[in-house]
């Protein structure tokens, strides 16, 4: 199916039409697994919301700056050098599982050379600390002072973050939700674990704390391959033709992914450089309770790609149904939570933090609209528009980073809020307009919830529960 760019989605295996799951079977499928990701989703949150309280409190703003800062710069790092071949994997890995097999070899060969490049480019790129002189590289700028080994750690998590990211969403070409969602919770319950037990021996500095996260990435892609083992996925013989076949599809879904990477993570960056990694460190408390609103959405997008890379459009119905449904629970959460912010933040993260809750509120507004881009860019992907979602998500980082350098000067990391919540809100009105092209389906079938989708969903939690 092509789209305006010439991207094409790759055609899955021929299935009988005798063998087709019924809609109700597809049905209790999608419902299956997005129970089993929203779940996986709540624990997550669990173990996010008490690993950023230790940080908080053991490290203080600056060190949770510093940390977030790194964090945020190997992330966005290893999806540039991944280029897309996570959602490719997941395409590609949902044709058979000989083309699954050769793909996984491609990766592991990428990852290891371009993952080992991209740890030596961090630190030239960072440049040499002397004792008379600061750091003088181009990230420079946007990272605080490191220590050489803070830096090294930082690079280090490099490799681990293309591994974790291309093989989580790789599993899912092959439907792996139940291991998708214990391997995203794996990874941030290990390190919980180990920040417990270092707080307990009373050591907690960045440098450690960098230290944590690699130990925890490990064990992670130790339990992604083993994971992809148990699917037969785990093959030793890469393949040249299908690498290029991989990099030119998820070459254009990259470029939308890093715009909407970038959408969020800008302004830490950006706030570290005209007020102080203090500021990004208290911002990314709002920052990371506004996202945890997202996992509901993000739960019912990455199960429609997992259905949509092998059943092409038929799943517009369903789509339009976790969209109302979806943000309309978000506003039910998102109202007592914009009262509640600033005392809940205060509370839990200590005074020095107590800012984040105003900022919060201001963010809270565009959270609730990007839950549409949440749901509705997994589909559009799979059905084959890549190139279409990634010139909205562009727009809707050039909106951000324009906003964000009027504003932060003026209003601090509220300003940030701010920036956030206007370009949110326009980049879901261009992925709305967008999928009313391709579905044909209109904004009030999107976005009204119904009395049946209620009826829908009180069935689904009576026949589970019970």
């Amino acid at each position: 199916m092509n789209d305006s760019t010439g991207s094409v989605l790759p055609d899955a295996e021929p299935q009988p039409v005798a063998e087709r799951p019924q809609p109700a079977e597809v049905r209790r499928g999608v419902g299956r697994d997005v129970l089993l990701t929203f779940g996986g989703r709540l624990a997550l949150t669990a173990a996010l919301i008490v690993g950023d309280v230790i940080l908080a409190r053991g490290l203080g703003p600056e060190g949770k700056g510093a940390f977030v800062l790194l964090l945020n710069l190997s992330s966005l790092g290893a999806l540039v050098l991944a280029l897309g071949l996570d959602r490719s994997l997941a395409v590609f890995a949902a044709r058979s599982l000989g083309a699954a097999r050769t793909a996984f070899a491609n990766v592991v060969l990428w990852t290891l050379i371009v993952g080992g490049l991209g740890v030596l480019a961090i630190i030239a790129l960072y440049g040499p600390r002397t004792a008379d002189h600061a750091p003088t590289g181009l990230l420079a700028p946007l990272l605080p002072e490191l220590t050489a080994p803070q830096l090294l750690y930082g690079a280090l998590a490099l490799p681990g973050e293309i591994a974790f990211t291309i093989g989580l969403v790789g599993l899912l070409g092959r439907q792996r939700v139940l291991a998708y969602n214990v391997l995203r919770f794996l990874r941030r319950g290990v390190f919980v674990v180990l920040l417990v037990g270092l707080l307990a021996l009373g050591r907690l500095d960045l440098e450690l704390v960098l230290l944590l996260n690699l130990v925890a990435l490990a064990v992670t892609v130790v339990g992604i391959v083993w994971a992809m083992t148990r699917a037969r996925m785990v093959g030793l013989g890469p393949s040249a033709r299908l690498l290029i076949e991989q990099v030119s599809f998820g070459g254009r879904t990259m470029i939308g992914t890093l715009a909407e990477r970038l959408h969020f993570r800008a302004n830490t960056f950006l706030l570290n450089a005209f007020i102080g990694v203090g500021a990004t460190g208290v911002f990314s408390v709002a920052l990371g309770l506004a996202e945890i609103l997202w996992y509901l959405p993000t739960s019912f997008g990455l199960v429609l790609f997992s259905r949509a890379v092998q059943g092409g459009r038929e799943g517009a119905n369903i789509a339009s149904a976790m969209t109302r449904t979806v943000l309309a629970v978000m506003i039910v959460a998102a109202v007592p939570l914009w009262f509640l912010a600033p005392a809940m933040v205060e509370l839990v993260y200590g005074a020095p933090f107590a800012q984040a809750g105003t900022a919060l509120q201001v963010m809270l507004p565009g959270v609730v609209a990007y839950s549409i881009v949440a749901v509705l860019t997994h589909p559009l992907i799979a059905w084959g528009a890549p190139g279409r979602v990634t010139l909205v998500l562009l727009a809707g980082l050039a909106v951000n980073l324009a906003a964000n350098m009027l504003l932060i000067p003026e209003l601090g990391m509220n300003g940030a809020a701010a920036a956030s919540t206007i370009s949110y809100t326009l980049t879901a009105l261009m992925i709305l307009l967008l999928y009313r092209h391709l579905s044909g389906h209109g904004l009030r079938q999107a976005l009204v919830i119904r009395r049946s989708d209620v009826s829908r969903v009180r069935h689904e939690i009576r026949t589970r529960f019970a």
